[in-house]
């Protein structure tokens, strides 16, 4: 919600691992869902499709050239959940995993690398409704690790991917504790059944550096009672962490700059005449709380995986 007390567009994005752009989600009315291409160079907007689906923005990746999206179709309550890959700003899939009843937290997938998709499903027997080109790897993503959503970890392949951009998870309990004691609960969602289930909420916190002095701090943790992700970032220097207040999702661009979203806007650090970047000055950068769902035609040449 903005200071004007109207409900802002809810945005998410996610930075591409080589070149210097994102792919940018912008949500709202309900479930419409607008994707854009943010050129981190110019800091220019390429509008794409809207879509009206469930989408989980975490169950999203896209490739290390940009070129490709991979996300998830939620329509549990249909029995016709799909992962699917586009070009974007484009939904039109390119090729399509079909897996029914998906549980929370399947589906979607990883770009481990541009030619190698990781499935977030238990296997790749899920019936691919378009051709699945020769050059592409496609396989399921597998780890050792084991997580909790009593304690609000959504799920492990969303840490994996912020491992593969550069983030490193940080064990500074004291921190979190002081940062989020207001805000989480013992969750007592599965109590009824099992008193034992009761678990206090565990965030994690996570680094990405930005210089030698100078790192992105997150806290991140799902709130089961609200059923919500939570996420708070910081600067982090020698003298300690200063809290970007309201971002709702942040990363760093090739550039070094903070690129960040809050109540509907998309927002950097400024950059000085001498080249000098200020963290935790944020300059506005696009207001996309105004647009409105509309019909935007795909090309020809982002039906296919042919002139990739």
């Amino acid at each position: 919600m903005n200071h004007s007390g109207t409900i802002s567009a809810r945005i998410f994005f996610l930075k591409s691992r080589i070149t210097n752009n994102a792919i940018v989600f912008r949500r709202g009315p309900t479930d419409w869902i607008q994707m854009s291409v943010w050129n981190l160079d110019n800091d220019t907007l390429e509008p794409g499709q809207w879509i009206n689906k469930k989408v989980p923005m975490r169950n999203c990746d896209v490739s290390p050239s940009g070129k490709y999206l991979i996300y998830f179709v939620d329509n549990f309550e249909y029995g016709n959940s799909r992962t699917i890959i586009s070009k974007p700003p484009f939904w039109t899939a390119l090729t399509v995993w079909e897996h029914g009843d998906a549980l929370f937290d399947t589906g979607g997938g990883l770009f481990a690398d541009e030619k190698t998709v990781l499935l977030n499903l238990d296997s790749v027997q899920a019936l691919e409704k378009y051709p699945v080109p020769s050059h592409l790897n496609v396989s399921t993503f597998h780890t050792q690790k084991e997580y909790s959503l009593r304690k609000g970890h959504v799920n492990l392949w969303h840490g994996h991917r912020l491992e593969m951009n550069g983030w490193t998870e940080q064990n500074d309990t004291g921190f979190i504790q002081k940062e989020t004691e207001q805000l989480t609960v013992v969750s007592d969602s599965w109590s009824k059944a099992d008193p034992k289930n009761i678990e206090p909420i565990v965030p994690k916190l996570w680094k990405k550096p930005i210089t030698n002095s100078a790192a992105l701090y997150m806290i991140t943790f799902y709130h089961p009672e609200q059923r919500k992700n939570v996420d708070l970032f910081y600067i982090g220097r020698k003298d300690g962490k200063t809290k970007l207040k309201d971002i709702t999702w942040a990363d760093i661009d090739n550039s070094n700059r903070i690129i960040a979203t809050k109540e509907g806007k998309l927002y950097a650090s400024k950059i000085a005449a001498d080249g000098s970047v200020d963290y935790t000055d944020l300059e506005l950068l696009h207001d996309l709380n105004s647009l409105k769902p509309g019909s935007i035609q795909t090309p020809f040449n982002m039906k296919s995986w042919e002139n990739s």
